[in-house]
């Protein structure tokens, strides 16, 4: 079954925005609520929420709904630390976080690592960190002692927290970006403009899980801005990336904060 999902901003959205799309989301019977990383205002001086934070606020203000983060910037928090925030998450939220990691964005990623005094590496540092970011955290979450000091962790250990260690998503498009989605994560997420874009993306993992002889199931979700999407295109849209071998369609509502549009939306896609 493909499972649907929407996006609500958070970049330049207010707090009460955010919960009443969160609540309405569940409500109407979508399958995952979403949000992705950017901790500054800047460059456009927006309104900024601090994933892993929002994540739990999620996790307080729904019940059974997936909560996802498309994606975590590996490279801005230490890796302990950020398997320490999203293990809370998945406690409160009773198992049910999914933890898109990704490399971070040259467009945003870097205001973050300039607000915070971080250096913003090279792609291909980033890159690096990102594989072993997602080799790293389900250890740290099922309670294993972790020393691994290219990810600056040294006898790192969580404890036994009784949780489920939560599915691993990577997030992009690059080659190396696929070949770690491919050998150590759960599944693969992009962001394609349309369901023909996506095919052929589609088509490139299908060929690398061959290539690299992975037999258990790639879990391949897709997202697609749809500020101005109209319903009757959204529709269509789920259904052709379906056909395509897509898992879970996440529709992005990026400055659209009218929440009248989750309802059509809804309409259109849930039936």
């Amino acid at each position: 079954m493909l499972r649907l999902g929407i996006k609500p901003g958070q970049w330049g959205w207010r707090f009460d925005e955010l919960t009443a799309a969160w609540e309405r989301i569940e409500r109407l019977g979508f399958h995952v609520v979403s949000c992705f990383d950017h901790v500054t205002a800047e460059p456009r001086g927006n309104r900024a929420w601090d994933a892993p934070t929002l994540l739990a606020a999620m996790a307080g203000r729904t019940q059974k709904i997936t909560l996802a983060i498309d994606v975590v910037n590996v490279s801005l928090r230490h890796p302990f630390l950020l398997a320490a925030q999203l293990a809370v998450v998945q406690a409160a939220s009773r198992g049910r976080l999914e933890v898109g990691l990704g490399a971070g964005s040259y467009g945003l990623a870097r205001f973050d690592h300039q607000a915070l005094g971080i250096a913003f590496p090279p792609l291909a540092d980033r890159l690096a960190r990102l594989d072993g970011c997602v080799r790293t955290l389900p250890r740290l979450w099922r309670g294993e002692t972790v020393t691994d000091p290219q990810l600056d962790l040294h006898a790192a250990s969580l404890g036994p927290l009784g949780i489920e260690p939560p599915l691993v998503i990577v997030g992009g498009a690059s080659p190396r970006l696929l070949e770690t989605a491919v050998r150590y994560a759960d599944g693969w997420n992009v962001v394609v403009e349309d369901a023909q874009e996506y095919r052929e993306r589609a088509k490139k993992i299908t060929d690398l899980c061959e290539q690299l002889g992975r037999t258990r199931p790639l879990l391949r979700h897709v997202q697609i801005f749809a500020d101005s999407l109209e319903p009757a295109a959204a529709r269509d849209f789920a259904d052709r990336i379906a056909s395509y071998g897509a898992t879970t369609v996440v529709f992005v509502l990026n400055q659209n904060h009218d929440l009248a549009t989750i309802d059509r939306l809804a309409k259109a896609v849930l039936g």
